[in-house]
């Protein structure tokens, strides 16, 4: 009796052990049917892209067929493109086909690791800096706008923020969690001023002196009259000399 027993047991183990690789080759099955899926981007116009979207899903709900489009993907830091993930470029053909602000034609095979940086969620502590306008997103201040002081040390592990409330009667310095701040304003630049020269009343007349002097242009003149007058002094010389050698001539002759 013992013996049937365990041959009972040992045959039902056998069937569990049959059942379970049944059910994991039927699994691998599946998963290989299912066809892979390649990321593809469509180039448009700068600042359209939610208008895009939002007209490709209009066409999906009037489609008889709707094509295969797995996830669609913008960003603003990757402005111009909206991204789909299909398993055949013949599905975004139909799904951008006389959208308008498409542009360009459609790249295939693009890297996930392209796209990490606009996936993997981006601290704000990141690109805040002191000066900035922030928004209060959750807490007891919610809805609040408030100024950074001080961000984190890059030593420290804390993520906490120093910012003092911009609503209040009072001024109130908080230490907030980045989490809970949502950047509103990047702070202004300030505008470098232009150093302004002081002059004496002594040095400003000299320098006036030498702005209207006109010695040099008197200088200048004078010097083209002399040599102008004595142009003229030699032409009269000369037209003069001329007219005494010619009554000279006059005078020798006899007659004819």
């Amino acid at each position: 009796m013992v013996d049937q027993e365990d041959q009972l047991e040992n045959n039902k183990e056998e069937e569990l052990e049959i059942d379970e690789d049944l059910v994991v080759t039927e699994i691998n099955d599946l998963e290989d049917d299912e066809p892979s899926t390649t990321l593809f981007a469509v180039r448009t116009t700068i600042n359209q892209e939610s208008n895009i979207l939002r007209q490709i899903f209009y066409r999906f709900k009037i489609l008889d067929v709707v094509p295969d489009i797995r996830a669609m993907l913008v960003s603003p830091l990757l402005p111009g493109y909206v991204f789909f993930e299909a398993p055949q470029k013949r599905s975004v053909q139909i799904a951008v086909q006389g959208i308008p602000h498409i542009k360009g034609r459609i790249v295939q095979n693009i890297d996930l690791n392209e796209l990490k940086h606009v996936l993997l969620p981006r601290s704000v502590t990141e690109y805040l800096e002191s000066g900035d306008t922030v928004e209060i997103i959750s807490g007891v201040f919610e809805g609040s706008r408030a100024i950074v002081m001080r961000m984190p040390h890059d030593t420290s592990s804390s993520e906490e923020v120093v910012v003092r409330l911009l609503q209040e009667e009072t001024p109130i310095t908080i230490k907030i969690h980045g989490d809970y701040l949502k950047l509103v304003e990047k702070k202004k630049s300030k505008e470098e001023p232009i150093p302004e020269i002081q002059l004496r009343d002594e040095q400003v007349a000299v320098d006036l002196d030498k702005a209207i002097s006109f010695d040099d242009e008197y200088d200048e003149l004078d010097e083209e009259s002399v040599e102008g007058v004595k142009a003229e002094n030699s032409e009269d010389l000369h037209e003069d000399e001329e007219e005494i050698d010619d009554d000279d001539e006059w005078a020798k002759f006899d007659g004819f």
